[in-house]
């Protein structure tokens, strides 16, 4: 009787602590749903940016948070022996401390939007210059930072003495400074490159070696989407050591070209077809009037050339080639108009008569 009695009230037992887990996980059901949408609609109509980002942030955490409390007073109440021992204790205290380290860190993750926001309101307040790339470098680094606190908390929950991991990293320092050295170069490079911004995420960018889109800048390396539409990864401080032609930030783009005349053009007609060109270009929706220069080049070996030489008002790839296509289109009509001809490369060979070459060709002298 008293074994049943007791099998009785152990079952009692574990549906209680079954109720009290089911209880806290419909309580986070209810706080996902219902109560924290209603925090950030909240947050959001008083318009505090960074107290709607934390809500948001840690409102996943919360939720497992709940329901970690509920497993952990559940487990608690079950009438088993060895859950009361104090080994046993000791192992759920430190689970429970470590499961909120890493709900601590998880949250403190999704809150990189408030470095976004830190740095864009003190762009605003002391003129600093803050784009995609720095933000982008910045949430990174805020992030290694948050899983290097997390780690080191973590290792201290193990039981590991956090001094003697450091203590033995500064005995072998040197064949780490060693093994690292690439990497540390990298990084500073990556620190060069986001303090100097040479250039931005989606700037097409050229060197000695590469060019292309600049996809992504990270600790290590710079990924660039190449004209072949392959993604090339380059270390940081690789790309540091070579001169970097930012195409994006032109505020204008160079057309230079030469077209040849035959040398038979009179002198009249290449006056006229210079000054159409000039004046078609000067007139142009696309053309910066005040660069242009169409002017009489050189006597060349087989034409005549005249120098073209103006900017663009785009500077973007697809739209400088329409503009360019339409400015030579246009010259073909003038050239058409002055009837003047394009030259093409030619040689002349002249024949002198010779007695000999009289008899080859059985003339009579």
């Amino acid at each position: 009787m008293s074994t049943h009695n007791f099998d009785f009230e152990a079952l009692l037992q574990c549906l209680i602590c079954a109720a009290w887990f089911i209880g806290f996980f419909l309580l986070s059901r209810l706080f996902k749903h219902m109560l924290a949408p209603r925090l950030i609609r909240a947050a959001q109509k008083i318009e505090h940016p960074y107290l709607s980002v934390l809500l948001q942030s840690f409102l996943r955490p919360m939720v497992f948070l709940i329901v970690l409390i509920g497993l952990y007073i559940g487990v608690r109440l079950l009438p088993f022996e060895f859950i009361h021992s104090p080994s046993w204790l000791a192992a759920q205290m430190r689970t429970i401390r470590i499961a909120f380290i890493l709900l601590a860190a998880w949250g403190l993750m999704n809150c990189s939007e408030c470095v976004e926001l830190a740095l864009f309101s003190t762009r605003s307040k002391l003129d600093l210059r803050a784009g995609d790339t720095v933000v982008r470098f910045l949430k990174r680094i805020y992030k290694a930072v948050v899983l290097l606190f997390a780690g080191v908390l973590i290792v201290t929950e193990l039981g590991y003495n956090v001094n003697s991991l450091i203590a033995g990293l500064g005995l072998g320092g040197l064949t780490f400074a060693l093994a690292a050295q690439d990497s540390a170069s990298n990084f500073f490079g990556g620190l060069v490159i986001i303090l100097e911004r040479p250039f931005e995420i989606g700037d097409w960018i050229s060197t000695a070696t590469l060019e292309g889109s600049v996809e992504d800048i990270t600790f290590r390396s710079i990924k660039i989407r190449t004209l072949a539409n392959a993604l090339m990864v380059v270390p940081n401080s690789k790309l540091c050591s070579e001169p970097i032609t930012n195409w994006t930030r032109m505020k204008m783009r160079l057309a230079k070209f030469t077209i040849g005349l035959t040398y038979d053009t009179p002198k009249s007609k290449v006056e006229e077809l210079t000054a159409r060109i000039r004046s078609m270009l000067e007139e142009h929706p696309g053309v910066h009037s005040d660069t242009v220069q169409v002017r009489l080049d050189e006597f060349a070996s087989s034409s005549i050339d005249i120098a073209i030489q103006f900017y663009t008002k785009t500077t973007q790839i697809v739209e400088f080639r329409a503009v360019k296509e339409d400015i030579n289109l246009k010259i073909m009509d003038i050239m058409a108009q002055v009837g003047t001809s394009f030259a093409f490369p030619s040689r002349s060979i002249y024949l002198e008569s010779s007695p000999a070459l009289s008899q080859l060709k059985g003339d009579t002298p």
